[in-house]
């Protein structure tokens, strides 16, 4: 496995869809979009239930946290 897709593949994270708990594999992006508050920030939707999915990286740990969106 060349040393690129390896890190790749440590980058990414395991999340559950927090309306199906489908398991989903989430990977950070080299242009993430940040906030204005300073925010590393992402959208996502769910592939099995559809439910829209928003989130941010939190700082001090470096793990996405997400919450559903309404509507």
């Amino acid at each position: 496995m060349s040393g690129g897709r390896q890190k790749m593949i440590l980058n990414a994270q395991l999340i559950a869809c927090p309306a199906c708990r489908t398991q989903v594999i989430f990977r950070r992006t080299r242009g993430a979009r940040i906030e204005t508050c300073g925010f590393e920030s992402y959208s996502l939707e769910c592939h099995k239930c559809g439910v829209r999915l928003a989130g941010i990286i939190d700082p001090c740990k470096d793990e996405l946290l997400l919450s559903q969106l309404e509507g």
